[in-house]
């Protein structure tokens, strides 16, 4: 039955997991986070929400746009659960945003495709990346994924490779001079700063490891199926997948190296995650592994919930 209703594409399907993430947005506040209520978390509250389903709709543009699936909405039915597997992203408000900037970049990577305002198109992702770094400095190491679009899409002219340092020196001497004006120049140093923390504490958390170790087995398994199935003989059109994997790879370092000493570093796996998961349930042929399977993800979250 869940199978059937999020089997195709429907507004309903996109009201159903925006109510669904609503509702945990406030037991991850008030339950899993246990923040006491205020004028000032309610405030936070409508603005993580707001930043939520900013990214939703994000990512089932880009679903529909790219055709990363097959008409269906099981892209953005998994990244709702499991954006609810990890309840402490909802706090972090810079994360929030810099994925915000940084789907709004691989959008811009994916559509280089089209052949159409192609340097226009790697300057925006190029600056989108830049302005992510400035919320969490780790995601600068996204920067990679447009010189490998360039390199796949074969638009690696010299000039196209140079768009992004024009980009990157041109963000600079804007946030120089304003960190400048503002006697903040310790803050434009912060940014530079790409010290590793492995904090080994927070894997003794069973509220971090159970659903890590889930979202592991169940993506990793679905991620050797999208990788291992061919996707499409023309070279071309397995581009956007092969982009779907090197995000999801680059978001697996971030979430490594980066500083965060909680599972909101996860947030930018997400995506690429909830897109091979829902390529993975279209190829289950049998209907009850299937329902199965997206039951066990709807179920998950409540667990989590209430460790």
């Amino acid at each position: 039955m869940i199978s059937s209703i999020f089997g195709r594409t429907n507004p309903v399907n996109f009201l159903i997991v925006s109510l669904f993430l609503s509702f945990f947005l406030i037991g991850g506040y008030f339950l899993y986070l246990d923040i006491a209520f205020s004028t000032q978390t309610l405030w936070l509250l409508v603005e993580s929400l707001a930043l939520v389903l900013m990214i939703l709709f994000l990512v089932d543009f880009i679903n529909k746009k790219n055709n990363l699936t097959k008409g269906n909405s099981y892209t953005v039915l998994f990244f709702v659960l499991l954006f609810c597997l990890f309840p402490k992203i909802f706090n972090e408000i810079d994360l929030l945003i810099s994925n915000v900037f940084i789907l709004m970049s691989f959008r811009r990577i994916i559509s280089l495709r089209s052949n159409r305002d192609v340097e226009i198109k790697i300057f925006d992702a190029s600056l989108w990346i830049f302005v992510a770094s400035f919320f969490y400095s780790w995601a600068l190491f996204f920067i990679v994924l447009v010189f490998f679009a360039l390199f796949l899409y074969k638009k690696n002219d010299y000039r196209n490779v140079l768009i992004p340092f024009v980009t990157l020196f041109v963000v600079l001497i804007l946030a120089f001079t304003f960190y400048f004006l503002t006697n903040k120049i310790n803050g434009f140093y912060d940014l530079l700063d790409f010290s590793p923390r492995f904090v080994i504490e927070k894997y003794e958390d069973i509220r971090y490891i159970v659903p890590l170790i889930f979202m592991c087995t169940m993506g990793g398994w679905a991620a050797i199926v999208f990788f291992l199935k061919k996707q499409s003989k023309a070279f071309k059109t397995r581009v956007p997948g092969i982009l779907v994997m090197l995000l999801l790879g680059v978001s697996i370092l971030v979430a490594i190296l980066s500083e965060s000493a909680n599972t909101s570093e996860l947030v930018y796996a997400l995506f690429p995650l909830a897109v091979i998961i829902a390529r993975y349930v279209e190829s289950i042929r049998r209907l009850w592994l299937r329902e199965v399977f997206i039951s066990t993800f709807i179920i998950m979250p409540f667990i989590v919930l209430f460790l």
